[in-house]
């Protein structure tokens, strides 16, 4: 029975605190709403309280009629947010405690603490009221209270009611503990707020991590086929039909992979990872050019001319390419996205003093100067009906850019002529300082005869390397998971593994960590191919033992150049 009667009252409670919040959207005013009726509940039973105890200790009813009268007014703004008349009561709520505050602080005098019931209220006019300018009236009215009560102390304006030791005691004890509990309620449910938000953010970045992962699955199996394409298009001459259409294919892959790492990366910069910088030289205007090839292919379909112009700058720069890269690819896409048809993207690279400095130019739609402000803010996007855009491009554009100490800059004219200004610090270098390409067509490494154990959990995934390394003239055995890889090797060593992270029954950190530990297969070179670009991940497969990481959608020149190097290595070390 007394269970019921709590359930009772703690329905009666909720119902209470939720009062005029039926139907409501907008979570903000909702957390007001709630925030004045639990002040205004618990305000009228610290009053009664109070009153009761006061009236118990003195038979006076100086404080108790006042009290009641603040008991009701207190009381009041429940019934306001019941009638949608919110801003009426949460002004009920304020204006009512400095009225009792002013009047039993000038009775009481410095018996109760008056001065902190105060200095609650400023703090929750911050709370309760989202106009500036209500905000600033109830700031000025808790100041000058404050000041009120404190001039009457000094000078003994009013004459105190009297109260013996002990009561005076107890009032001071209550005081506290009463402001104590109105912190309390206020702060708790954004204490709850904040874990939520913390658990909130863990599952959206177990979301990201998930589905990013999930995506590069069938990209990885798009780019594949892809790639197989333009091989035999290489080989037969009655395919060349089909070229441009293949380019496209590749072309397509490349952005969606690029897509995904840029949510990627906007998910490494809401954790707070650091942003490594390496530094290595490179020839300025072959970089930048090669980058541009690719984007022409995209331009072509608007009829948009790219056109490169560099202007007193050295041959040989150094900086960190790949996020060089990734910069140069997020703003080169963006003009040729939201330029006009039949319009020229101009890039322009000069010495700037200390500095040099990339333009990005094109002729289309002003940007209005509010979204100028913003522009390098995540989510802001200027999209239309001619072009789709996450928003997160120019955001990771400014966080690269910032990790490499330098700046970027938008301008747009009236007329459509927008302006994107890159600014980095110059370091030159010379020819002498490249470090040369390792390709698989330098090296003379003949892969022709080696035998290739593959763990990929994808079938398709595993079919299409098997596809791509049969034309290389590879001997390849299939596997599905860490533990099959193991089974097979009892049977038969292969020259290199190339494996899977993500597998069922047994993935690759595991399975490496097993491969090192067994003396017979540590020399076994292992690539790892994943869709997990986290640097936590990557360093623990390393840590477990692996030769190499490759990204997926795996490129394919690039896991023949990884596989010349390590098969290499490792026939060295069997020799020794």
């Amino acid at each position: 029975m007394s269970m019921t009667i709590i359930d009772r009252i703690k329905k009666s409670v909720n119902n209470i605190i939720y009062t005029g919040t039926h139907g409501i959207v907008d979570q903000e005013l909702a957390t007001r709403i709630t925030l004045v009726n639990t002040l205004s509940l618990a305000l009228v039973i610290l009053i009664v309280s109070v009153g009761i105890i006061y009236y118990s200790l003195t038979s006076q009813l100086s404080i108790l009629l006042p009290a009641s009268i603040e008991a009701i007014l207190a009381v009041s703004p429940i019934f306001f947010n019941h009638y949608k008349k919110y801003n009426v009561a949460s002004l009920i709520t304020f204006f009512t405690q400095c009225l009792a505050s002013l009047y039993f602080g000038l009775l009481l005098g410095n018996v109760i603490e008056l001065q902190a019931m105060v200095i609650f209220l400023f703090l929750i006019t911050f709370l309760i009221f989202k106009d500036e300018m209500i905000r600033r009236i109830c700031i000025g009215t808790s100041m000058f209270i404050l000041l009120v009560l404190e001039v009457s102390y000094y000078n003994n304006l009013v004459t105190l009611i009297p109260l013996d030791h002990t009561t005076a005691v107890i009032f001071k004890a209550l005081s506290v503990v009463g402001v104590m509990l109105l912190i309390l309620i206020v702060g708790r449910p954004y204490v709850k707020s904040n874990d939520e938000l913390h658990k909130a953010n863990h599952f959206k970045k177990m979301y990201v991590y998930q589905v990013t992962h999930e995506m590069r699955t069938p990209l990885n199996a798009i780019y594949g086929v892809a790639q197989l394409i333009k091989r035999e298009i290489k080989l037969d001459a009655h395919l060349k039909k089909i070229a441009p259409l293949v380019d496209h294919l590749l072309t397509a892959s490349d952005n969606a992979r690029h897509i995904i790492n840029n949510v990627l990366d906007m998910a490494q910069i809401e954790l707070g990872k650091t942003e490594s910088v390496s530094i290595e030289a490179f020839e300025l205007t072959p970089f930048i050019s090669k980058i541009i090839e690719v984007n022409k292919i995209i331009a072509r379909s608007r009829n948009i001319k790219i056109h490169l112009l560099v202007e007193d700058m050295p041959a040989v720069v150094i900086g960190d390419t790949l996020k060089l890269n990734q910069v140069i690819t997020n703003l080169l896409a963006n003009a040729i996205k939201y330029a006009n048809k039949n319009s020229t993207v101009n890039v322009r690279v000069k010495c700037n003093m200390d500095k040099w400095q990339m333009q990005f130019m094109n002729q289309g739609s002003p940007i209005p100067a509010e979204k100028l402000n913003s522009i390098f803010e995540p989510f802001v996007t200027n999209k239309n009906k001619y072009t789709e855009g996450t928003g997160l491009g120019l955001y990771i554009v400014k966080n690269k850019v910032n990790s490499m100490n330098g700046t970027i800059s938008a301008e747009s004219s009236t007329a459509g002529d927008v302006c994107f200004t890159l600014n980095l610090p110059l370091k030159t270098g010379t020819m002498e300082d490249i470090i040369p390409e390792e390709t698989g067509e330098s090296t003379g490494q003949d892969l022709s005869n080696i035998h290739v154990l593959i763990a990929e959990d994808n079938e398709l995934n595993a079919k299409l390397l098997t596809l791509f390394f049969n034309s290389t003239g590879c001997t390849v055995t299939i596997t599905s998971n860490g533990l099959e890889v193991l089974e097979e090797i009892k049977k038969n060593i292969p020259d290199i593994i190339i494996m899977d992270y993500h597998m069922e029954v047994m993935d690759g950190e595991e399975t490496l960590k097993v491969l090192k530990s067994t003396p017979a297969y540590k020399n076994i070179p292992v690539i790892i191919a994943t869709g997990d670009i986290y640097a936590e991940s990557q360093k623990a497969l390393m840590i477990a033992g692996a030769n190499a990481i490759i990204e997926k959608p795996i490129n394919h020149k690039d896991l023949l150049t990884i596989m010349n190097q390590h098969v290499h290595h490792y026939d060295e070390e069997l020799q020794e």
